[in-house]
């Protein structure tokens, strides 16, 4: 199984559906700030998506905070990450996930890449494919869980 992993479009998936359309996804994960473009992504190439919201996502009432899934048999924490404090550092979306037996964190929020495997927690941010930080690349990952690796898609 392979997942797309987005974060931080803000308005622009172009770039996203392109390179998603090339590659054998299997389902989307959006990770807020605009998590109405992760259901717009979704609904264009016809593949499942799971959408969580962001700090900028203020209309998105019906939207929820975080999610907590199996996919391919992994359990994951899928959050923005804006209230676990990640630009200083990743501890608290640790602890959550290891609260809730998650294998794997994805986050977004920083616009950074990010992937370390910590106290046993596989923790991913994608990075942002419309407005990097800090003189990072725009980006967003795919995780291949047959093989469990990660892949950080440059665009």
């Amino acid at each position: 199984m392979k997942i797309a992993i987005i974060s931080d479009t803000h308005g622009s998936i172009n770039n996203v559906i392109e390179k998603i359309k090339k590659l054998n996804i299997d389902a989307i994960i959006h990770l807020g700030d605009f998590s109405e473009d992760g259901k717009d992504i979704g609904d264009i190439t016809n593949i499942i998506t799971y959408v969580v919201k962001g700090n900028n996502d203020y209309l998105a009432t019906t939207d929820s905070e975080e999610l907590f899934i199996n996919l391919g048999g992994k359990d994951f924490l899928i959050t923005h990450g804006h209230r676990y404090s990640v630009y200083r550092e990743t501890d608290r979306l640790i602890e959550k996930a290891k609260i809730l037996g998650a294998e794997i964190a994805l986050f977004g929020h920083t616009h950074v890449f990010f992937e370390e495997k910590i106290d046993g927690i596989w923790v991913i941010n994608p990075g942002s494919p419309s407005y990097p930080r800090y003189g990072d690349e725009k980006s967003f990952a795919i995780l291949d869980l047959n093989k469990m690796e990660l892949e950080r898609i440059k665009i």
